[in-house]
């Protein structure tokens, strides 16, 4: 574990670490390191996001990490309002690529089951997300690298 992470609790575990680690003047950081992809003394780490339903979740407890261990720039230096929509479209390509039809996809990633699945909005917004994400992964994606305009 890095010195400048502060002061920190190991209890192994089966397959892994739990860390509980203590800054001063901050809250408690718990974080759960995999057998073999603990961060090693002096070197670079990364963290691995899972793409599911709560993925925006996850990434705003990345960058509460990132605060609370004081590791450089926050992850995005302006705020991103399309991050929850496209973290959604890559899991909704993600499932579609495996072979799940959206019916299939719905089921996974919706709270409650419309009544009428064949004329619902939540239908129709899975498909325009599944389509966003095929142009995105299609090349699409270029466009968030490219520089934003003053006043858009």
């Amino acid at each position: 574990m890095p010195d400048r992470w502060g002061a920190a609790i190991a209890l192994k575990a089966p397959g892994g670490t739990h860390l509980l680690v203590r800054r001063y003047g901050g809250s408690e950081l718990a974080l759960w390191l995999p057998e073999r992809l603990s961060p090693r003394q002096g070197e670079p780490f990364g963290l691995y996001l899972h793409p599911d339903a709560h993925a925006a979740d996850r990434l705003r407890a990345a960058a509460m990490l990132r605060r609370g261990l004081g590791i450089g720039p926050p992850l995005r230096h302006v705020a991103y309002l399309d991050a929850h929509r496209q973290a959604a479209m890559l899991c909704i390509h993600d499932l579609a690529t495996a072979g799940l039809p959206l019916r299939d996809v719905a089921a996974q990633l919706l709270p409650a089951w419309p009544d009428d699945w064949r004329s619902s909005s939540e239908r129709s917004d899975l498909r325009r997300l599944s389509n966003a994400a095929t142009a995105m992964v299609a090349g699409g994606y270029r466009a968030l690298l490219a520089p934003r305009r003053l006043g858009s």
